[in-house]
């Protein structure tokens, strides 16, 4: 599976958001994905999730951890786990803007349709549809990403600088 089939396939999970719902979305969305990777071969659906992986660790920058904290009023490790699964699931475009600008996400996290900006279930898709497919336990994924997010860490007092069009959305001067 290459990039390009690897965003269609998330593509295709989300055409059955409903912009105009304020919730059911993004169980909606895991429910498509594991109909789509259900249809593949077992190694497809492994190659589905490498490929998942490699836009998790992607992600996994301070700026972009910076974003969630804002907009969730705080953001744990795991917390900013399922940031990530979010990201991905929203979408090529929307991905790879907020991995280039994570202040892009500024029209994103408050859209219609977008019920939460952490989605946890979206990352274990591939392993649930795997072992229906197969009765077999999900092979364990080898190596490990990256040990600290890219970039320039944050504090809590550059928040503000550092991220003004979120700052200032949550009515902060």
């Amino acid at each position: 599976m290459n990039t390009e089939e690897f965003w269609a396939i998330i593509e295709s999970s989300r055409r059955v958001v409903e912009p105009e719902r304020a919730d059911g979305n993004a169980q909606r969305q895991a429910e498509e994905l594991w109909k789509l990777l259900s249809r593949l071969s077992p190694e497809e659906i492994v190659e589905f999730d490498a490929h998942l992986q490699d836009k998790m660790d992607a992600a996994y920058q301070w700026d972009l951890w910076g974003v969630a904290y804002l907009v969730a009023g705080g953001c744990s490790d795991d917390g900013f786990t399922d940031f990530r699964s979010w990201l991905i699931s929203m979408g090529r475009r929307v991905f790879e803007d907020a991995v280039s600008n994570a202040e892009s996400l500024i029209g994103v996290v408050d859209a219609p349709g977008v019920e939460d900006v952490f989605f946890e279930e979206f990352r274990y898709v591939p392993a649930r549809a795997y072992e229906s497919l197969t009765g077999r336990d999900f092979p364990l994924r080898t190596g490990a990403g990256p040990s600290a997010p890219a970039g320039e860490e944050w504090s809590e007092e550059e928040l503000a600088h550092r991220f003004p069009a979120f700052w200032a959305r949550n009515g902060r001067q």
